[in-house]
């Protein structure tokens, strides 16, 4: 019998550390040689009328690819979600913004592990879900993290919005709802 504490599903063998930081080093350095990418080449966001606070028109192009599978009978704009994305991104800063736009980039480019020669925003709708969905399975530990966080942006600003009401039963914030009168709150003397 062994005091040794048992394993969890937190613990990492030196192996897996170093597999994993290796695998998504190797990745973010790949997604930082990535092109940029020409305005022309993805024409969504000037085709949607949204300026832009800090994703590229390609990023743009491929959150909003990636909206239109995710949120497929979900009665919202895939250009809404992701322009709402990027105005939130504009806003939180570094080093979210940046983690998010390195995924933006290895989605477009990586597709050749999903074994299709078009980038990301060139596959049908049906096959960017499969894709994505993919990413989701993935054995390294990288793409599912990637994955969840895409996933979690583009669900979360699709759900929030009033259209979705019908879907999710929410009836809308309190105020809404609710007159509340407002009231004078007296605190006393100050000092």
């Amino acid at each position: 019998m062994s005091d040794a504490p048992a394993p969890t599903a937190l613990s990492f063998s030196r192996r897996g550390f170093l597999r994993d930081t290796a695998g998504g080093s190797i990745a973010i350095a790949f997604a930082s040689l990535l092109p940029a990418g020409c305005t022309a080449d993805y024409p969504q966001a000037e085709a949607d009328g949204v300026a832009l606070e800090t994703l590229t028109a390609k990023e743009y192009a491929v959150l909003r690819a990636a909206a239109g599978a995710l949120l497929a009978d979900v009665p919202v704009p895939p250009g809404a979600v992701a322009a709402e994305i990027d105005r939130q991104l504009a806003a939180v800063g570094d080093p979210i913004r940046a983690d998010i736009k390195t995924v933006l980039g290895l989605i477009e480019h990586l597709t050749v592990l999903g074994l299709h020669r078009a980038t990301f925003t060139e596959l049908r709708p049906e096959q960017r879900l499969r894709y994505l969905e993919g990413w989701g399975t993935s054995r390294l530990a990288l793409r599912r993290a990637a994955w969840q966080a895409l996933r979690g942006f583009v669900v979360f600003f699709g759900y929030v919005r009033d259209e979705t009401r019908s879907l999710t039963g929410f009836s809308g914030p309190l105020p809404e709802r609710v007159y509340m009168a407002p009231a004078l709150v007296d605190f006393g003397e100050v000092a």
